[in-house]
């Protein structure tokens, strides 16, 4: 990281210096050796500055005492580079001291140290901006990544699993489908409740999460009217976690999925690295019904995704009507490497 930064400032100073060369070779001429020692005390004097301004705003908060430190420093900073200026002319043009001792001399010194003087400063302030706006964005990237801590925490794993385990060692001798059921809800509670590190789960372990997702509604209802199309190919892909099946629990707070004549929709594919999502369901408007979703939401899936791509890096489209609830997402995938 530190070279990079490095070869942006030497890139940019070489494309100044190579502008004002420019500029000098069509006005009064251009002295090579002069250039660059004149550039190297204007680059002292840029960096000069800003070393002592980021320095001095660290340690003193009062703005009335900082001014002035500032202005003593910058007057010192200033001096020093009109007199290393004054002695690279005395050795380059073979002039005296006194001879390039005049009114006009020193006030041209004086504007172009300042004018360094400036850009030092400008350089600085745009540091901190710059700097606190990705403090900005870490703190938020870490409060999503709290949030979506607490909502697994709001559950005791071992207290869930173990009632399940039993709950299914009853059952399942008697009544099969009811303890494949159970097997299924415990896959998707221990899916759920799993930490990963870095926001991202195997598409196709997500997939199998939606799908018994699904399938424990679909055992529980005498009547299930559902299209599903998912395709997943056999690339390796990761997925932002919990953003789709936030998406498919939606589907199930707002829909009717027992009448054949509202049927749902939901489509899931890949293509070069993209995934495609789509659901439709229609509404159904008795809330006494309605599933509740994990508490994510919306909202969640769009700063995440905004977290992780961009604003442009995706689209999500969200389609409510009284009767109806219709939903798209597009977003790329990134390539999970086996270990």
């Amino acid at each position: 990281m530190k070279l990079k930064i490095i070869m942006q400032h030497l890139l940019f100073w070489f494309g100044y210096m190579l502008y004002e060369s420019i500029i000098g070779f069509f006005g009064v001429g251009v002295n090579v050796l002069g250039t660059l020692l004149a550039f190297t005390v204007n680059t002292s004097v840029f960096y000069a500055t800003s070393s002592c301004f980021s320095s001095l705003k660290k340690r003193i908060k009062n703005p009335v005492l900082l001014f002035l430190l500032m202005f003593c420093a910058v007057s010192v900073i200033v001096a020093i580079s009109m007199i290393f200026k004054i002695f690279v002319d005395m050795i380059l043009d073979h002039i005296k001291f006194s001879d390039d001792i005049n009114k006009v001399r020193i006030t041209a010194l004086i504007m172009r140290s300042i004018y360094f003087v400036m850009m030092g400063l400008a350089y600085s302030v745009f540091r901190e901006v710059l700097q606190k706006e990705r403090e900005v964005a870490t703190l938020a990237k870490k409060a999503l990544q709290a949030e979506l801590n607490v909502i697994k925490s709001q559950i005791n794993p071992h207290f869930v699993f173990n009632t399940l385990g039993f709950l299914y060692a009853e059952t399942y001798k008697k009544l099969p489908e009811v303890g494949q059921s159970i097997i299924t809800l415990s896959n998707i509670m221990r899916y759920a409740l799993t930490k990963n590190e870095d926001g991202f789960s195997s598409l196709e372990s997500e997939l199998a999460y939606i799908k018994d997702f699904i399938k424990i509604h679909e055992d529980r209802s005498k009547a299930f009217f559902m299209k599903i199309n998912i395709e997943s190919g056999v690339i390796p892909y990761k997925v932002v976690s919990l953003v789709l099946i936030t998406l498919i629990e939606n589907m199930f707070k707002h829909g009717i999925f027992n009448q054949s004549t509202k049927e749902a929709v939901l489509s899931i594919a890949v293509k070069d690295g993209i995934l495609h999502f789509y659901s439709l369901n229609y509404k159904n408007n008795n809330s006494v019904n309605k599933i509740q979703s994990n508490g994510i939401g919306l909202n969640y899936i769009r700063e995440r995704l905004t977290d992780e791509y961009g604003r442009d890096g995706y689209e999500l489209l969200v389609d409510e009507t009284h009767n109806s609830y219709e939903c798209k997402l597009t977003m790329p995938l990134k390539y999970h490497e086996s270990n």
